[in-house]
């Protein structure tokens, strides 16, 4: 068994800005699709390995209290902490349980947990 992906909800209007947020300092890629699913309204977004975040545009969006994605980045979390400052991202930073943690939240007000080894 292995991950395949979460699909977040995003309000009307912001897909572009959650676009970026995953492209440019998370990250990810985008996924190419097919016109069809072009046609559906498809954005995708992948990693190396294969695992993925779709967005879907909800009138109704209320991010979750509680609810989170968590993402580890292993040695790569100074390099993501860099890219969240450069964009002015809010974010806090904790160690505990072996792993360094940024807490922050996506465009959408979706929750992050980014983990990594780094100091």
């Amino acid at each position: 068994m292995r991950f395949h992906h979460v699909n977040l909800g995003v309000p009307p209007g912001g897909i572009d800005d959650q676009a970026n947020f995953l492209i440019d300092v998370l990250g990810y890629r985008v996924v190419a699709v097919d016109e069809a699913m072009q046609a559906r309204g498809v954005h995708w977004f992948e990693t190396d390995d294969g695992s993925q975040v779709h967005l879907s545009e909800d009138p109704e969006h209320r991010p979750a209290a509680r609810a989170h994605v968590a993402v580890d980045f292993g040695d790569d979390l100074d390099a993501v902490a860099g890219r969240l400052e450069a964009a002015s991202w809010k974010y806090t930073d904790s160690a505990g349980l072996g792993a360094r943690t940024l807490n922050c939240k996506d465009p959408s007000g979706n929750r992050w947990e980014l983990r990594g080894t780094s100091s």
